[in-house]
């Protein structure tokens, strides 16, 4: 993959529903690592994807990473300019049903209220991905982010200091799903 073919995101993707303006809405979740959060969000935020709301699916043992992410996703997000609400909710790694079952419920609560919804499988592992992946496609969601690393040596800095042509940010919905 190269980085000609990495997909943008227009600054004005906003659905309008009548006289409002349709929130952004970022739904991830923790991995072995902090940093694929934030740098997913990150990426998503200079392709012109700044959400209103984030849901981080925390899975169990990943408590204590929470709640640093949550620090840093409202620290980027008022840089921003945003002043961004942020939501977490525990699931548990290997139980695929209930994991998926809370992924949806944010999800369709959000599309029902017209809102534009982007899932970012960057940091996930592959049960809850797995199961994230199947939901956003039954929930017709807007995006589905994928921050992909050519080089695993850089995956634990900050989005800036990867050498952008080892990097590439991908909306699947529209590379994979046209």
């Amino acid at each position: 993959m190269t980085s000609a073919r990495q997909s943008h995101i227009s600054p004005t993707s906003a659905i309008t529903r009548g006289a409002e303006m349709a929130e952004k809405v970022y739904v991830t979740m923790t991995g072995v690592s902090r940093w694929p959060v934030l740098n997913g969000l990150w990426a998503a935020m200079c392709k012109g994807y700044v959400p209103d709301r984030f849901h981080l699916f925390v899975t169990q043992g990943r408590e204590k990473d929470a709640e640093t992410l949550i620090r840093w996703v409202k620290l980027l997000a008022k840089s921003y300019g945003k002043d961004l609400q942020v939501f977490s909710e525990k699931i548990e790694e290997g139980e695929f049903l209930s994991s998926g079952k809370k992924i949806t419920a944010v999800m369709e609560r959000e599309r029902a209220a017209g809102n534009e919804v982007a899932i970012d499988i960057t940091p996930g592992r592959k049960a809850i991905v797995s199961s994230a992946l199947i939901s956003a496609w039954q929930k017709q969601v807007d995006h589905v982010f994928y921050l992909y690393l050519e080089d695993m040596r850089n995956a634990s800095n900050p989005y800036p200091m990867i050498p952008y042509h080892l990097q590439h940010f991908v909306d699947l919905k529209e590379e994979v799903w046209k």
